[in-house]
């Protein structure tokens, strides 16, 4: 959670925002107190409060005059309380005791910074404030007496503290909103990461919205226009495959008949095999590119896949005698598939297990079983293997792990590419496994309703 909020730029962006305010505010107040506190406000109103202090102090009189006092109570909302020698008057009865107010001077009306002592500095120095209860108060020594008064007065309720608590609630409400338009600003970025992802996946047909007309909505636009661009450039590749494909046929077809009048019968058999392995390339191809196209469609029927696999082996598979050991599920397993590009599956699977498997190993397993809501064929030789680099890359088309073709090997590298395909369009998987020296063990599972991709 931690990690995915670091990583998120929605957040990255709000803490910069809130890095920004620290450091505004820091530079405000730096730039207050280079200006200002050089004693200049606290002068200006410092005497201002000196001279107030001077009205009320010569308004009440020393001795304090009661009647004065409570004069000013009438006329301002304030309580008043007269200690001194000889007298202890207060306004309100609920003043209290002053030994738990904490007065104390005002830094800021008598700063230490003033180049000379002021003749008002001294009336201020005879000032102490204080906050108690939710009340101001200030306390003024003159001479032998001192002069407290309290505001709002005691009758009044106090009002309430609500700054704080006002502050903080704009403050979420600010950070909520500043989260939100970020949210906004940078939720295209979500969707071109899932485009490119999707796209770069294969799925060329998906297309980025573009909401906006900003930085943001014009990579969008460009990354489409991207798509559109390789999609074509596919489509025409395909098409040019596919034409070569099918004119390759005919002269393919008249050659083979030519060949059946050559006498020298190891030249023919040489020269028919190469044929038929061009044979098998052209038809690998057509039948890959169908199945990649959008319009491509299954004939699916009900199949026994068990009877299925047991049919293309001992009829479709050449030299499976004997090296090929099948074991079937002991009721039937019946699946909507196409038959016939099964078909063509297993008889590529078998094929091309048996052609890394030497007479002297043990032979191909194939097995088919039920597993959930899946068909499973499983397919294990004991040749030897592949190394996990050419796993990773083995089902793309013409990869072959052996670069040196042979004969012997043999084998186009569409073979199991054409498989993967086969079992993608009935919406189903193909996995693989091998160890070098160990063998390989393909898996193909295929589900038992009809779900077919394609």
């Amino acid at each position: 959670m931690i990690d995915r909020i670091t990583r998120s730029l929605s957040a990255r962006v709000l803490g910069v925002f809130l890095l920004t305010s620290l450091v505004y505010v820091g530079a405000s107040r730096y730039v207050f107190d280079l200006v200002w506190g050089t004693g200049y406000l606290s002068e200006v109103i410092g005497a201002h409060m000196a001279l107030h202090v001077e009205y009320v102090l010569n308004d009440i009189g020393l001795p304090p005059n009661v009647e004065r006092a409570k004069a000013i109570v009438d006329k301002v909302p304030v309580d008043i309380m007269i200690v001194g020698p000889d007298m202890h008057w207060e306004s309100d009865k609920r003043f209290p005791p002053l030994d738990e107010v904490p007065f104390s001077h005002s830094r800021f009306l008598v700063p230490g910074v003033l180049y000379e002592v002021q003749p008002w500095t001294k009336t201020i120095e005879l000032l102490e404030l204080a906050r108690y209860e939710n009340r101001a108060f200030v306390k003024i020594q003159d001479g032998p007496y001192q002069i407290i008064f309290a505001s709002p007065k005691f009758a009044e309720p106090p009002r309430p503290q609500i700054a704080t608590p006002i502050i903080a609630v704009l403050s979420v409400i600010v950070l909520t909103g500043c989260y939100m338009a970020v949210r906004w600003l940078v939720k295209p970025i979500r969707w071109i990461k899932e485009g490119a992802a999707r796209i770069g996946q294969g799925d060329l047909d998906y297309r980025i919205p573009v909401t906006r007309r900003d930085d943001l909505g014009e990579l969008a636009a460009d990354i489409n226009r991207m798509a559109d661009d390789v999609h074509a450039m596919l489509e025409a590749k395909r098409q040019l495959l596919l034409a070569i494909s099918h004119e390759l046929r005919s002269p393919l077809t008249r050659a083979k008949v030519a060949l059946e009048f050559l006498e020298d019968a190891s030249v023919r058999e040489n020269l028919m095999q190469d044929i038929g392995e061009m044979e098998r390339l052209i038809a690998d191809l057509l039948e890959s590119e169908r199945l990649n196209t959008r319009h491509s469609k299954l004939q699916l029927t009900p199949v026994n896949l068990g009877e299925l696999v047991a049919g293309v082996v001992d009829a479709d598979v050449a030299g499976a005698e004997g090296r090929v050991t099948i074991n079937l599920p002991p009721q039937p397993l019946t699946i909507q598939a196409d038959a016939t590009r099964l078909r063509l599956l297993v008889k590529n699977l078998a094929e091309n297990a048996l052609r890394y498997t030497t007479p002297d190993q043990p032979p191909v397993e194939i097995t088919v079983r039920a597993s959930g809501e899946s068909a499973e064929i499983r397919v294990c030789d004991h040749g030897r293997g592949m190394s996990t680099h050419d796993l990773a890359r083995v089902t793309e088309p013409f990869y072959r792990a052996d670069p040196a073709r042979s004969r012997v090997t043999g084998g186009l590298g569409l073979g199991l590419y054409l498989c993967r395909r086969i079992a993608e369009a009935h919406g189903g998987s193909l996995a693989i496994q091998s160890e070098l020296g160990c063998g390989t063990q393909v898996t193909v599972c295929l589900p038992r309703r009809t779900g077919a991709a394609a």
